[in-house]
């Protein structure tokens, strides 16, 4: 791709998209002082960008994008949240009926290897607060993620799923959810700071769980081990200043490590239901049944 050939903003902000990993240190700065095409140029300097600039073909990601349903959002868009993003996001791509959630949305996160006691915990709040009319975020995995979406789904709620790799059918991961991600794109959406065609690593589910805490209000954790993925969106909420709700569990469960640890150092609040999640929220008392 000839860096002289973008057209436009639009453009150059996809491109980003696809040459830049989330999280990039340097696209921040870059957007901020020189804005996306100065951020693109820029970035060109750097040799290992140059190279992914010169082999981008941005007409097939847009084909790409297109087949499977997928529209990319950018600031300024109707559908950019109000409240803002972190600025070294140039864009989102999105799947789904739904929107990017603006305002009254909560994430439910926890542990992969869920038990029955969070996966039923995970399952009733988001059922709960989905009735409240809150759209529940969380990040498409299996065991409590899976659990949050589903619980939402069963009170006909809008629920995203925020997801760390492109989001056409090959990409989607766990493979294993496709059916589950159909069912989030009729009423809610996925949303991924990457185009169609890439794949999940691990510095991108780290950048995930920020965008996840992001895009909520605050960050509810059921079960999580000492080193669990869900841990870091916590921490990631912590510091951007949003509320961490944590959920107790059994002492001799290794899931309870994560959330009894954040309670115990001051970090969460502990919540037993619905009603203590939006009272947390919305800074009122609760009034648990």
């Amino acid at each position: 791709m000839n860096i002289d050939a973008l057209l436009d903003e639009r453009q150059a902000r996809i491109a980003l998209t696809c040459v830049t990993e989330p999280g990039c240190p340097a696209l921040s700065t870059h957007l901020r002082s020189e804005g996306p095409s100065g951020a693109l140029a820029g970035l060109s300097h750097d040799q290992r960008a140059a190279d992914r600039i010169s082999a981008l073909d941005l007409a097939q990601v847009l084909r790409l994008a297109e087949h499977d349903g997928i529209r990319f959002v950018a600031p300024g868009d109707d559908e950019w949240p109000s409240h803002g993003l972190p600025d070294d996001i140039p864009g989102l791509w999105v799947r789904g009926d739904g929107r990017i959630p603006d305002g009254e949305a909560v994430a439910v996160v926890g542990s992969r290897a869920a038990t029955a006691y969070g996966e039923n915990v995970a399952t009733n709040f988001a059922r709960g607060l989905a009735g409240l009319g809150w759209t529940v975020v969380s990040g498409g995995a299996y065991g409590i993620d899976a659990c949050a979406h589903r619980g939402a789904l069963m009170e006909g709620g809008p629920t995203v799923a925020v997801m760390a790799g492109g989001l056409a059918d090959g990409d989607l991961y766990p493979q294993h959810h496709c059916n589950l991600f159909g069912q989030i794109a009729e009423t809610g959406a996925m949303v991924s700071m990457l185009p169609p065609g890439e794949h999940p690593s691990r510095t991108r589910f780290l950048a995930r769980n920020r965008l996840t805490a992001a895009l909520s209000r605050g960050v509810v954790l059921v079960e999580a081990a000492s080193r669990s993925g869900s841990l870091n969106t916590a921490r990631q909420a912590l510091a951007m200043g949003l509320p961490v709700l944590a959920v107790p569990g059994p002492v001799t469960s290794a899931n309870s490590v994560g959330p009894h640890s954040l309670i115990r150092d001051g970090e969460a609040s502990l919540v037993t239901c619905v009603a203590d999640i939006v009272a947390a929220l919305d800074q009122r008392e609760p009034a648990c049944l």
